[in-house]
């Protein structure tokens, strides 16, 4: 008759390593067989996800902020509630986070973010200058934002780019929103966008590609 640590041996050989390191008890024998090496595995499992999620919080760079859902309309409220039921790991739907400093914009780009990490989505979280960086470097960060399902941008065009720094950004975010979502979190209205000193066509081109099919929130 096999015992637990015999048990465990072949658990580590399977990489069952919740129940190869004792994690899991072996001992509580009190229902089938069936029933309870079912009931080892949901327990492996469970272990599992919950230590993906844990991973997956730590790459996507979120911030852990709350955003106030009682100082908004109830239109918007029904929007995000809306939002937060998109499967984002199988769905790409654009979204701007508009207003002025000190309305909540990153603290509910966090929310709509952790919320798709809980429904299984990847994300990542950075400022645009951040983004550029490290479309440079091509390293770790760059291979997870290559990974995400949702791409959170904050600070965008908070400072106006210069025009090399523009076509850079188009290149960019062209070619990211063809396999993921992206999150605009910006203090800047759309229609003025093209006041900014640079060029004009490319920066109407560039709002026109991300606001196709894109939901807008705006927070006053």
């Amino acid at each position: 008759m096999a015992d637990a640590k015999e048990i465990q041996e072949l658990a580590k050989i399977l990489n069952l390593q919740n129940i190869a390191n004792g994690t899991i008890d072996l001992n509580q024998e009190t229902i089938s067989n069936k029933e309870y090496l079912y009931q080892i595995l949901l327990e492996e499992v469970n272990i599992r996800s919950v230590n993906r999620l844990k991973e997956a919080k730590k790459v996507s760079r979120l911030k852990q902020m709350i955003f106030d859902e009682t100082k908004i309309i109830d239109g918007l409220k029904w929007q995000l509630s809306k939002i937060k039921e998109i499967d984002f790991a199988n769905k790409k739907q654009n979204i701007f986070i508009i207003g002025e400093c000190s309305t909540g914009k990153t603290s509910l780009a966090s929310n709509i973010g952790m919320d798709a990490l809980d429904r299984g989505a990847k994300v990542v979280y950075l400022t645009l200058d951040e983004l550029l960086t490290e479309a440079k470097l091509k390293k770790g960060i760059w291979n997870n934002i290559l990974n995400s399902d949702v791409l959170i941008l904050d600070d965008v065009f908070y400072l106006s780019p210069t025009d090399e720094e523009l076509i850079e950004i188009y290149k960019l975010l062209m070619f990211l929103q063809e396999t993921r979502s992206i999150i605009l979190i910006t203090n800047r209205t759309l229609n003025s966008w093209k006041n900014m000193k640079v060029d004009t066509h490319l920066i109407e081109t560039l709002a026109k590609r991300l606001l196709q099919d894109a939901q807008i929130i705006t927070l006053a």
